[in-house]
Parts: C-alpha cells; structure tokens; sequence
C-alpha cells in the first residue's frame, strides 16, 4: 500500500526548505499537490525575501515515491485529466519560482518524485538513491512532465531508456547522465544543498533568474531569439541598476 506524503514548510531568511514528511515513500495526491502548489505561490509572492528553495525528503530511503495510486479512481480518465493538470500547475509553479531551486534528493525517487527533482535548477543525490519510471508497466506515461523534461536533460537515449525500458538508474549513472549534479553522503546532503544555495545567493536576484530563464529559452527556442532575449535582458538590468535623477 502506498502512503501520501505531508509537507513541512520552514523559512530561514532567504531561503525555504520544503520537506516531504510521512510515511515513506511519500507519495503524491490531490491534497499534497494542492497544498505543494500552494506553497510555491506563497513563496512567489514573497520572492523579495525569499531567494532559493530546497526540496528535500524526511528519512533516508525516499525521496518521493510518485503518485499515489491509493486516491480514488486516479486512472480513471476524469481523474487523471484532472491530476495531471494538477501536476502541471505545481510543478510549473516550481519551474518559474524567481530563485534558485535544490532537490536534495535523500534517497529513491520513482515516477512524478524524478519529475519534481527534473524541475528543480540542481539535484543532489546520496549514494544509495537510485531512480526508476515503471508508468509504461503500467499502462500510463508519467503525469508530472518527464516525457518532456528527460529528453532536454539527458537526451534523447537515456529518455527512451528510462521510460520505455524502465532501466533502474542507480546513483553513479545518474551523475554520470546528468539526472543529478552532486553526491553527498546522506548526513551532509542539506549541508551541501545550503551551500550551493549561499553560492547562488551572491549574484543579485534580478542577475539570477535573468541567468535562469536565459537558460530555460535555450532549451526551446531557436539561438537568434535565444541573443535577443539576453540583450533583452542587460537591457533591463542595466536600467534598474542606473542611478536615478534627483
């Protein structure tokens, strides 16, 4: 049987660390999802004091399991339209929060867990975490993006090879691939999670997110408008870092 996850949200200054709490292997539902978008909605608003998050897991051996299968009728086709646009908002809501954004990934990850950590700018994983998709087992493609998000990040192969093949990648691959940045022994995951955060925290926030969606653009759009959209950009920083007139 699976469990759905709790969340425990805790600011410390600028940043905020959001944790998946329950029993493992934390896993989504409607409630979560809602609570979670919810969450990073309230942060967006408050984005002038809060400059970076980090997702992390309570425990050693989950991160977050995926969706759970225990709401009612989530493979109806009803309800699965609707959890998946619930997904869509959460996660999208991740992908454009104004900072920087850490999984700390403490253990598995399964399904819509990997989408939610492949939404996030860096992953950090422990050496025991390892990472699998078995929707297609299933009958079902993943509902958090990762159709989409795997090929922009690992390519094309490695996308095919985790959703149609359901290869269990353990940690080494995933640094090796890309689905993760850094590897920290379990009692030092948040430690190193905070200071790729206070890394991060020295550019301004306008520099920042400039950076981040710049990058985001080059994933879909062609170079051209890619060298618009920086100049864009400087444009609009130049202009807000300019001393004004008395």
């Amino acid at each position: 049987m699976q469990t759905s996850t709790e969340l425990e949200l805790v600011i410390d200054g600028a940043v905020a660390t959001l944790t998946f709490c329950g029993e493992e292997p934390h896993c989504w539902t409607e409630a979560s999802l809602l609570a979670f978008n919810q969450h990073l909605l309230a942060l967006g608003r408050d984005h002038t004091q809060v400059r970076a998050l980090v997702i992390t897991g309570e425990g050693s051996s989950w991160f977050c399991g995926g969706l759970s299968f225990d709401s009612p009728r989530s493979d109806h086709p009803v309800a699965g339209t609707h959890l998946s646009r619930l997904f869509a908002q959460a996660f999208g809501a991740l992908r454009r929060f104004n900072g920087v954004t850490v999984a700390a990934v403490n253990g598995a990850a399964r399904n819509e867990g990997i989408d939610c950590m492949l939404s996030c700018d860096f992953r950090i994983i422990t050496p025991a975490s390892h990472f699998v998709f078995n929707r297609g087992s299933q009958g079902l493609i993943p509902f958090g993006g990762a159709t989409q998000l795997l090929p922009r990040i690992l390519g094309e192969s490695w996308a095919k090879r985790m959703l149609l093949l359901e290869e269990v990648i353990e940690a080494p691959a995933a640094l090796d691939i890309g689905l993760a940045d850094f590897c920290a022994e379990p009692d030092q995951l948040l430690a190193t999670a905070y200071r790729i955060v206070d890394q991060a925290l020295k550019q301004s926030p306008m520099a920042s997110r400039a950076g981040r969606m710049l990058i985001e653009h080059a994933r879909m759009r062609p170079l051209e408008t890619g060298f618009a959209a920086e100049r864009d950009w400087l444009v609009h920083i130049l202009d807000a870092a300019a001393p004004t007139s008395e």
